[in-house]
């Protein structure tokens, strides 16, 4: 249903509305998920790094620093995804008490650990995307 006050033509404010979110909206989302799950996957793929370069080293000192530097950067990731979680829990969860929205407090967990899964999923989508157009044979 409409209201006639604010129809312009076949056009509502709503369907308009809709339509700035659908266009600017939903893709400056799916980059904050990407750019949250670079962040994300990042120190993990320099830990590799440092593992590659721990077994490889030929002193046993290179091998103990890089082996340390790898222990560093696994903890930054598990840390950050634990704080990303925490921020986006207590958030909602604020939001839900501030509005009385119990449906969202009881589910704040829920819906962390959901967006929290949709930056890894953006993420690996965009990354299986260009590892398939680096493997492709036609330019």
């Amino acid at each position: 249903m409409t209201i006639p006050i604010l129809q312009a033509g076949n056009v509502t404010i709503s369907s308009a509305v809709n339509q700035i979110i659908e266009q600017v909206g939903v893709p400056v989302f799916d980059a904050i998920l990407f750019v949250g799950g670079i962040a994300f996957i990042t120190p993990f793929i320099i830990m590799l790094a440092y593992i590659i370069e721990y077994l490889i080293h030929p002193t046993s000192f290179g091998r103990s620093t890089a082996l340390s530097e790898a222990i560093t950067h696994a903890k930054r990731p598990i840390l950050g995804a634990l704080f990303i979680f925490l921020g986006i829990y207590i958030g909602l969860f604020i939001m839900g008490l501030a509005s009385g929205n119990a449906t969202l407090t009881q589910n704040a967990g829920t819906y962390a650990l959901e967006i929290l899964e949709a930056m890894l999923r953006e993420t690996a989508s965009v990354f299986s995307l260009l590892i398939k157009h680096a493997l492709s044979t036609t330019p």
